[in-house]
């Protein structure tokens, strides 16, 4: 399935009485693909992301009432694909990733420092290396911004 074929599936689909939940993923889904469409994509990639595309839309009723849970899989699993494949991020991915290991590494820190340290400053380890985190993983969300490897939209 061409990208722009899925594109406009997914806009059609979304003026489709329907719940609230699966016109947002849908309007979600949408965006990210109009996003990958003005990227410039070699023609191996978008034959890779068309492949893929043809994947997630084969026997897919967009109509459907119950489709929340399959466009929700659907779009993760595209996120995935768009990373690993293209090396295409949505904003924000290395902050939170950064935030998430910084957190625990302050955790796992914290029992170590209240053995060996007397002192109040011990119990913000967590604090700290969830700043630390953040702000490393801001600066690689900022790399990769500036190399046009990044997604406008926001984590799902």
């Amino acid at each position: 399935m061409k990208l722009e074929e899925a594109i406009q599936r997914l806009d059609r689909s979304t003026g489709v009485p329907g719940s609230g939940k699966s016109i947002k993923i849908k309007q979600r889904f949408s965006n990210i693909l109009q996003e990958v469409k003005y990227k410039d994509l070699p023609s191996e990639q978008l034959t890779l992301l068309e492949q893929e595309l043809d994947l997630i839309f084969s026997g897919v009723d967009l109509e459907a009432e119950k489709i929340e849970k399959h466009l929700q899989l659907s779009l993760k699993g595209l996120l995935k694909f768009l990373r690993k494949k293209l090396a295409l991020v949505p904003e924000g991915y290395c902050a939170m990733y950064g935030m998430r290991f910084g957190l625990a590494a302050g955790f796992l820190l914290l029992p170590i420092l209240l053995v060996f340290i007397d002192s109040v400053l011990k119990y913000y380890s967590p604090l700290s290396g969830l700043l630390l985190g953040v702000m490393i993983g801001s600066i690689c969300d900022r790399r990769r911004k500036a190399r046009g490897k990044a997604l406008l939209t926001r984590m799902v």
